[in-house]
């Protein structure tokens, strides 16, 4: 038996698709925020234990070097640079996943908007071809505008990890400064 309005049944269908892409970036998001959090319930653990071993030395200590000592393996800038490139990682890998699902999403619409606008060209009355010209036209530069939105995306995540690179080796060039300038006196 078919169905009386295949438009409404096409409506459906993709209200249910889109509910379900709506659902995987959710899950999708989700995942990343517990490994987020996970990365910085791990980073409080061990600033706390840090902190905690530093003061029982600090408070046992008996001369200035031995505080100074103290002080310079408590700081350990090397340990924010695999902090911060961790949680880079973690939202760059969730903005692919959230990207990808969008992408196939996107796609899957296209497909269907062009064939419905040609199933539409194909039973219009006459005349109407114009308007399914527009919409196929709308179509195609819609297509054009999310590619460059996705080169764009892609571009920036691109330069954003070249920065981090950047600044991280700046950090270890400084880093070894100042350990070699410690390590002299």
């Amino acid at each position: 038996m078919s169905s009386p309005n295949p438009e409404f049944e096409q409506m459906s269908i993709a209200q249910k698709a889109s509910a379900e892409v709506l659902m995987s970036i959710m899950r999708s998001s989700f995942e990343g925020m517990q490994r987020l959090t996970a990365l910085n319930l791990a980073a409080a653990r061990e600033l706390y234990s840090n902190t905690v071993s530093a003061g029982g030395k600090l408070a046992s200590s008996k001369d200035m070097s031995e505080v100074a000592r103290v002080n310079q393996q408590l700081a350990k800038p090397e340990r924010m640079i695999e902090y911060w490139r961790s949680v880079y990682d973690l939202v760059t890998a969730m903005q692919k996943e959230v990207s990808s699902v969008m992408q196939a999403n996107y796609s899957q619409l296209t497909k269907s908007a062009a064939s419905a606008i040609e199933h539409k060209k194909s039973s219009a009355v006459d005349g109407s071809d114009m308007m399914a010209n527009v919409m196929k036209n709308m179509l195609e530069q819609t297509n054009k505008a999310f590619d460059n939105m996705t080169a764009v995306a892609n571009q920036m995540s691109s330069i954003a990890n070249a920065n981090i690179q950047a600044a991280t080796a700046a950090t270890e060039k400084a880093i070894g400064s100042v350990t070699e300038i410690g390590s002299k006196k």
